[in-house]
């Protein structure tokens, strides 16, 4: 097998891509839930949701390459099991914790969204931050690529944009629940 197709390759790949399709994600998901989108909603929800399942079927790649590396070998217990790995124990177990947090959130999402109802399901869609954040955090600490300027170029644009978006977002939601010019400290 060519370097290019080495399962080492293949694991930085899959890990790039799997944080560009989960930032990508959660980017639509917080621009599309601005007042102003209101009407576009639903467009931005399938891109939204694609980009979730491409984002958690490319982490299931990434796990099943680990699994096969012959050179910082896994057991399926050090991959499912958070914190048991032998190899970055702490950074392996944010991982594992993300792929879990992020599972819940898109099956919440697609398969029991009706069973749970909106409100429960709104709060089990908020997990979607940490793990995001846990995914940063382990592709920073173990990715062999992350001290490479491109790497975290990439790493803090990425950061950069969900943390204006999210700020923005958080900005919108206090204004839209507490009328503008209205002081409370008067009576």
């Amino acid at each position: 097998m060519s370097d290019f197709f080495s399962v080492w390759t293949l694991i930085r790949v899959s890990g790039f891509l799997a944080f560009y399709f989960m930032t990508l994600s959660l980017a639509i998901g917080l621009f599309s839930s601005f007042s102003i989108m209101k009407k576009k909603k639903a467009r931005f929800l399938s891109y939204h949701q694609t980009s979730g399942w491409y984002g958690l079927l490319t982490i299931l790649f990434h796990i099943l390459l680990i699994w096969q590396d012959q050179y910082v070998p896994y057991s399926l217990r050090e991959l499912f099991v958070p914190f048991m790995a032998k190899n970055e124990p702490l950074f392996s177990g944010l991982g594992t914790l993300s792929f879990y947090l992020f599972l819940i959130v898109i099956g919440s999402s697609d398969f029991f969204i009706k069973k749970m109802g909106v409100k429960k399901w709104k709060k089990i869609h908020f997990a979607v931050i940490p793990a995001w954040i846990f995914m940063l955090v382990h592709g920073l600490a173990i990715g062999t690529d992350s001290s490479e300027p491109w790497a975290l170029l990439i790493y803090l644009l990425s950061s950069s944009f969900i943390l204006v978006l999210l700020f923005m977002r958080i900005v919108e939601s206090i204004m839209l629940h507490q009328p503008i010019g209205r002081n409370n400290t008067h009576k």
